[in-house]
């Protein structure tokens, strides 16, 4: 009657949270986690040019390898060392179902890995940087790792149980971290890496290679993390020799997990707190703008005016500066169809670097073209030194001397050329002459 009365709860759990050193490898995760992370952001100094984008991903790699790699390590030992110590006096002190028994054994394997993971995140979000990270730590990637960490414990835990040999520990961490980094897991842990900023609001022609893609689906990390979630129920389930309810879930994931692989991939991976809203204004030429620069606007829509005016419609018919917008200035569609010219956000927004961007020419270029020179003359309104004569007018004196249907009709054709690594062509003699 004695040995039969239910042990109290807690004094159950502060025994299982007590076992196989779980504090100490909690507060070991944590540091390798934060020196990983730091490691692969200071040393590459990533963190100079995208923020939260690199640090999330660098984040969500240590969890990845070094969080996977502690998660299965400890719950696969513990539910071996159960199994091989015969410690099934849990069961039968604690009076409690056969789940809840093994929520309690689970607990040391589980909490001390999640705990661990969570100091780091923690670390990671609050430690001061060399500069404020642009956009907003990813807290869902971050969750649904947290949820992946229980899974894998979860499982480990399973097998620790059913094979209870010493060594299986080993080659079963070696396992869990392989799937975790590998493609074959990317449907259900997502992208290892290539996160991006992502963005909503106004389309614009180009914009996904240029600097603005589409992000992922609002409900696609928590799915995950549901999924996730699922495979750690079916876990516990199976230890407690619950069938039916195991196996139910069990086929609710075999369905879900193609269908989840089979979601589109057109868009960018990254987090949906980190998506940016893009604002397109004006037309011909339209000023798209992630809500991030929109101080900068106003001079953004004075050059782009200016320079579809001396272009004769002509030009670009978008400009595009967000977070990852890089400078490109060539049209890759062709100059009749729209055209998104990217503007670079430590770039200098002024009619000299865009007007240099888009004819090909530099200043400080003494091989470039005369026709080169010429059009950046026309967009940047100089002129020649101290005039011309009016015998030998220049090449710019020439573009300006045309009237507009001409000029325009000849910087499409010089921009086609450009575009296509051909020789640009000659400016016509405004006189009717052919020029030599």
């Amino acid at each position: 009657m004695f040995l039969r009365r239910r042990t109290p709860f807690v004094i159950v759990l502060r025994a299982n949270l007590r076992r196989q050193a779980g504090p100490l490898a909690a507060l070991v995760m944590a540091g390798v986690l934060v020196a990983v992370a730091w490691d692969g952001l200071y040393a590459r100094g990533r963190w100079r040019d995208t923020g939260w984008v690199y640090i999330g991903e660098t984040c969500g790699l240590a969890a990845r390898t070094v969080g996977v790699g502690f998660a299965v390590l400890l719950a696969g030992w513990q539910g071996g060392a159960e199994t091989r110590d015969d410690a099934g006096w849990v069961a039968t002190t604690s009076g409690r179902g056969s789940v809840t028994y093994q929520l309690m054994g689970l607990a040391s394997g589980v909490v001390w890995p999640l705990a661990g993971y969570v100091l780091a995140m923690t670390v990671m979000v609050v430690s001061p940087y060399p500069q404020e990270p642009v956009g907003r730590a990813p807290l869902d990637l971050m969750a649904v790792d947290a949820v992946m960490l229980t899974a894998f414990s979860c499982v480990a835990y399973l097998v620790g149980r059913t094979v209870p040999l010493r060594g299986v520990s080993v080659p079963l961490t070696a396992a869990g971290v392989v799937l975790s980094v590998s493609p074959w897991g990317a449907p259900l842990l997502g992208p290892l890496t290539g996160l991006r900023f992502t963005y909503s609001g106004d389309p614009v022609p180009g914009g996904a290679e240029l600097g603005a893609p589409p992000g992922p689906a609002v409900w696609l990390p928590w799915c995950r993390a549901a999924l996730l979630a699922s495979v750690a129920a079916s876990a516990v389930l199976l230890c407690a020799r619950r069938w039916k309810t195991s196996i139910v879930l069990i086929v609710v994931l075999a369905a879900a997990l193609p269908l989840l692989a089979l979601t589109p991939q057109d868009r960018v991976s990254g987090s949906v707190l980190n998506t940016r809203e893009v604002r397109c204004k004006g037309r011909d030429p339209a000023v798209c703008m992630s809500s991030a620069y929109e101080p900068r606007r106003q001079r953004l829509e004075q050059v782009a005016l200016r320079l579809s005016r001396r272009m004769e419609g002509a030009g670009p018919t978008h400009y595009l500066l967000t977070e990852d917008s890089s400078h490109t200035c060539r049209d890759s569609d062709g100059v009749d169809s729209a055209w998104t010219v990217g503007i670079w956000a430590r770039q200098k927004i002024s009619l000299q670097v865009l007007a240099g961007c888009l004819t090909g020419f530099s200043p400080s270029d003494e091989l470039a073209s005369s026709e080169a020179r010429a059009l950046y003359r026309w967009l940047t309104r100089e002129t020649s030194s101290r005039g011309a004569a009016a015998h030998a007018p220049s090449t710019a004196d020439r573009l300006a001397r045309l009237t507009a249907p001409e000029r325009a009709t000849w910087i499409g054709r010089y921009l086609a050329a450009v575009e296509h690594g051909g020789r640009p062509p000659r400016i016509p003699d405004p006189d009717g002459e052919r020029p030599r």
